[in-house]
């Protein structure tokens, strides 16, 4: 049961404040604010340099004097304030010292933009092998102005452009320091978007993992060059006596494979080429050639240079190991894995990937070997095998001992509840259930976390324990191996080194420990993970806690093939006892297969602590009366599964209405519904409540709304528009919260485009969102503002998210500034903006912030209709922007398909443009009729489309309802097609004589024909 709001505020008033603060992702204008910035956080006037804890106060004078003389005074005035905050201030000095001392452009260009000078130190207190790089490539300065993209992770593709450019401007030979090379400036970017928090964790591997992958196909395309000087490539002679190339191909393990490398990580790396009978007269051969090429691609990763090795290459997890070739057959390594390779060699290759050279040759591999680690029968015996393997490879480890600081320090990754117990234990339970449960089968450790939590194979304080720990110890990992570059896990003895870490980990911790304490901290989280390894791992017969028993039953249920029908039984005789009606619900003779699957996931879910038990025991009668739930929708039921509290919003359904109000966001924890937003607001930005605390109540209750919406969609068998207008305003609501979280920026609005702008936001939507200001002087500060506001809506918790924010359709795309001034917006409907644009701020529409702004800037978009409406080009470019986004012949997609809703999009949208309509936004239906109204579309052809879209957007509802997720097209397995075309029958009141899918192509066809004759009518 929530709390009231005042019972919260005197809960939180005694509870301390968790971490340091809110811990957001900075966006990259912060940095210049905090530049400008000499505010003492001791509350005594400006910073001076007596105030910066430097380690040799005696021996940092000079320095101090010189750079003073190089910089300007109102940088030199600055600079305390942020060497206040390096962690380790004495050697930033030293480095920016030489920065500034090395080029009076430098110093010029730092004393200009104050920013730079902030990501410079950054870079030098927290690693000194990056301050080298940065003082060698101080062109990378440059680029942090130009190319403004701390905002986003780099893809690989952009990877790729990024290298080329570089070989193209540098004259260096060896290409094994130019790779080097190459990847020390990236990690200067990567660096800097994970220490200003703008990259969480996953997003920091994955980024150095592309790059990696970059490097990796960069050398294998050298060694090519090398070895094809020398030799053909390698063929081989089919059937019909034809030559064909064999392909080669370059695998990752480990944390490359699962895209998690940290910035000093070794890379293990499997080569494997294809099978074929060789050309009689080759010469040489096909072995011999891929095993002097994987040589090849080794020696100019490993090579080590003025720059250092591009990587550690680790090719041990190749078959047999170090006496294994070092490449290696496709249908040699599969009888490998298939009859001769221990378990713990199967169990490696659940990170098993393509990194490069031949994708076909990398996907049959995994395809074909994955029912050698993924089985049925595996059971935790097998998993026993691969333990004691890797216990004999570790043999320092003692679990029964706890974790203490011995004369070597702490190892975070192979000590126990360590790294290596998390990634171990969540690739155990992987085996365990990933054979019935494809799902499961994953790479990266957080994600693969997640979905055991979904699937209820870790309980959610196992989850939130793993999950806090494993990156907490991974940015621990981080920070070690960033100091000097170097491979190392323990942390440091010593008093000034241990200090500088904890002030690199600021800001990273939250919850019940705090980080005066380094050590203690770690102690207590690899305690806890120890814990949880060895309840798992080691089967412990401890009855001391509910959870220390579902752990044990879940490992005997694998182990009984009898288990599951059991624990059915169990289940059935608690309720018997505790709540006959349930009982009675339970039994039922009619219940379909996936309504009693389904009801028994959720029964499971119940009985895993006592919170949840008592929930469900006081609705029976929900339980009951929406069986239908469990028979038509996975989506719903998972978060019942999930979330099985929720089960009492089924008994209050009937008491919510459609479309709700800011004010009802958060009744439940307030007690009331409020007049007006105040008290929520103040709610979510009361100081004394935790930023994660806020975000976990938003994602909450969204999630209540959500499931409470599709629950009635369901039971009710309502509208689709009526759906839309409810998830709609659960939306609306959401970025309202999310706004009061950002701090409620005056001088500032949101709006949205897309489903959103046109009321039509469905379940697992992205929400499209623009973000104005009022004035340029404060677009940096406003900035900060809609990066918080997105952190709060899109930022991954252990509480999911609340939905995608989408900001790429604002003037400039990507490219341009995440907020703008309406005189921007003129300016850029007047003379840049694209015909599509026209056509998709035709449901621009005011959701949060200052109205009058909103108003202004909406207002502003007169210029781009206008321009259109008089542009004979306006429809030959809407006619082949549609004709771009259609898919395949065959390939049906509910939005893309020739007659689907883009045609009735974008006939609607070109109407309205065309024909002066200004009034925006809308549902389509909403835009389709005023088209009639003015005159630009007779009604019998309205009727036509209106009747398609409400179709074709009730089949797309409905689908996402019944799978769980956001589908193309009909759902392929029969009892979801079958559930999807009964629930839309029943919404609409229609039969479909040749079913669904036939109705959905007959639509298409309708459709386009309307769409074809009025854009040639007004082509005319």
């Amino acid at each position: 049961m929530l709390c009231s709001l005042a019972e919260l505020r005197a809960l939180y008033q005694n509870k301390p404040p968790s971490g340091t603060g809110e811990n957001l992702p900075s966006a990259a204008n912060e940095a210049e604010d905090r530049a400008r910035s000499s505010f003492n956080p001791r509350g005594q006037g400006p910073l001076v340099w007596d105030d910066v804890p430097f380690h040799d106060r005696q021996g940092v004078r000079p320095y101090l004097e010189r750079i003073s003389s190089k910089l300007s005074s109102k940088l030199a005035t600055a600079l305390p304030a942020l060497f206040f905050e390096s962690p380790d201030p004495d050697s930033a000095l030293i480095l920016f010292d030489q920065l500034v001392s090395g080029s009076p452009e430098i110093a010029h260009l730092l004393d200009r933009h104050h920013s730079l000078a902030h990501y410079a130190l950054i870079v030098f207190g927290h690693s000194r092998f990056l301050g080298d790089t940065l003082l060698q490539n101080t062109d990378l300065l440059q680029s942090f102005l130009r190319e403004r993209n701390f905002d986003r992770s780099f893809s690989r593709e952009e990877f790729h452009e990024a290298l080329a450019r570089f070989r193209a401007r540098s004259f260096e030979s060896d290409v094994s320091v130019l790779l080097s090379r190459f990847k020390r400036r990236e990690y200067i970017r990567i660096m800097l978007r994970d220490v200003l928090k703008i990259a969480p964790l996953a997003e920091t591997t994955a980024e150095i993992s592309a790059l990696a992958d970059v490097l990796i196909e960069d050398a294998l395309r050298e060694a090519e060059s090398r070895l094809l000087r020398r030799y053909e490539w390698p063929k081989t002679v089919d059937a019909a006596n034809r030559l064909n190339d064999v392909p080669f191909t370059v695998l990752s393990l480990g944390k490359l494979g699962g895209n998690e490398l940290n910035y000093s990580s070794d890379v293990d790396l499997l080569y494997l080429f294809g099978d074929g009978k060789e050309p009689a007269d080759a010469a040489i051969g096909n072995r011999e050639y891929f095993v002097r090429l994987a040589q090849s691609v080794t020696e100019i990763l490993s090579h080590a240079t003025s720059e250092g090795a591009v990587f550690r290459i680790d090719l041990r997890l190749r078959p047999q190991g170090n006496e294994g070739e070092l490449a290696i057959g496709l249908s040699q390594a599969l009888r490998y894995y298939a009859s001769l390779a221990h378990d713990w060699e199967r169990q490696a290759l659940i990170k098993v990937r393509h990194t490069a050279g031949n994708q076909m040759l990398a996907r049959e591999f995994v395809r074909s070997v994955q029912p050698h680690v993924y089985t049925e029968q595996i059971n935790f015996a097998a998993i026993k095998t691969a333990l004691m393997a890797r216990e004999r490879m570790h043999t320092s480890r003692r679990y029964k001992k706890p974790v203490e600081l011995s004369g070597d320090g702490i190892d975070v990754k192979i000590d126990p509840g360590g790294i290596r117990d998390i990634e171990f234990l969540v690739q155990c339970l992987q085996r365990v259930y990933g054979g019935e449960e494809a799902w499961l089968r994953s790479g990266g450790t957080l994600f693969s976390l997640q979905k055991l939590h979904d699937k209820r194979h870790i309980s959610g304080k196992e989850f939130h324990d793993l999950t806090s720990a494993y990156e907490f110890l991974r940015h621990l990992e981080h920070r070690l191996q960033l100091r000097q570059g170097q491979q190392t896990h323990r942390l440091p003895l010593s008093g000034p080194e241990l200090r500088i870490l904890r002030r690199c980990m600021e800001g990273y911790e939250a919850g019940e420990y705090r980080l005066g304490d380094l050590v203690a901290t770690v102690q207590r989280r690899m305690a806890a993970v120890a814990d949880i390894y060895q309840r798992i791992i080691y089967q412990q017969q401890t009855r001391r806690h509910p959870e220390i028993e579902e752990a044990e039953f879940r490992l005997r249920s694998l182990l009984d093939p009898s288990a599951a029908d059991q624990s059915n039984q169990q289940i059935l005789e608690r309720l018997a006892t505790d709540t006959p009606a349930l009982y009675e619900t339970a039994v039922r003779h009619d219940l379909s297969h996936q309504a009693r699957k389904n009801l028994f996931r959720f029964l499971s879910a119940a009985f895993t602590t006592s919170e949840r038990y008592s929930a469900v025991v006081r609705h029976p009668a929900a339980v009951n009366r929406d069986l239908t739930l469990f028979d038509s929708s996975d989506y719903l039921t998972d978060i019942l599964v999930r979330h099985p509290e929720e089960i009492a919003s089924l008994d209050q359904r009937d008491e919510t209405p459609s479309r709700l109000g800011m004010g009802q966001l958060f009744e439940s924890v307030l007690g009331h519904t409020p007049e007006t937003s105040d008290p929520v607001v103040e709610y979510l930005t009361a100081s004394e409540l935790p930023h994660g605390e806020r975000l976990a109540l938003l994602r909450q209750h969204y999630r209540h709304r959500v499931f409470t919406s599709g629950a009635r969609d369901i039971a009710e068998l309502r509208n689709v528009y009526r759906s839309f207008s409810a998830s709609t305003a659960a939306a609306e609501d959401a970025i309202a919260a999310a706004y009061g979280i950002a701090g409620s920026p005056e001088g500032f609005a949101v709006l949205g485009v897309g489903r959103l702008g046109a009321g039509e936001f469905d379940i697992l939507s992205d929400a499209d969102l623009l973000f104005v200001c009022d004035q340029d002087e404060r677009r940096a500060e406003l900035t900060k503002a809609a990066a918080r506001l997105m952190q709060a809506l899109s930022a991954y918790t252990q509480d999911g998210m609340v939905f995608p924010v989408d900001a790429r359709l604002r003037p400039q795309g990507g490219d341009g500034e995440l907020v703008f001034t309406p005189a921007h917006l003129a300016a850029y409907c007047e003379h840049e903006a694209q015909p599509w644009e026209a056509l998709t701020y035709t449901k621009l529409r005011f959701l949060g912030g200052s109205r009058s702004l909103g108003d202004l800037a909406i207002s502003q978009t007169k210029a781009l209709f206008e321009r259109f409406a008089a542009d004979q080009d306006f429809l030959p470019s809407v006619l082949e922007m549609r004709t771009r986004l259609e898919p395949e012949k065959q390939d049906y997609n509910f939005k893309t398909s020739s007659g689907a809703i883009y045609d009735i999009d974008f006939l609607t949208g070109f109407l309205l443009v065309k024909h002066g309509i200004r009034e925006k936004g809308g549902t389509l239906r909403d835009r389709l009729w005023r088209c009639v109204a003015s005159g630009a579309l007779e009604r019998v052809d309205a009727a036509k489309l209106d009747h398609a879209a409400e179709f074709l957007r009730t089949v797309d509802h409905i689908v996402r309802l019944v799978v769980g997720r956001p589908h193309k097209w009909l759902p392929a397995t029969e009892h979801a097609r079958q559930v999807t075309e009964h629930l839309t029958a029943e919404i609409l009141k229609r039969e479909f004589a040749h079913g669904v899918e036939a109705e959905l192509l007959s639509t298409f066809s309708e459709v386009r024909e309307v769409y074809e004759r009025v854009l040639g009518r007004n082509a005319i």
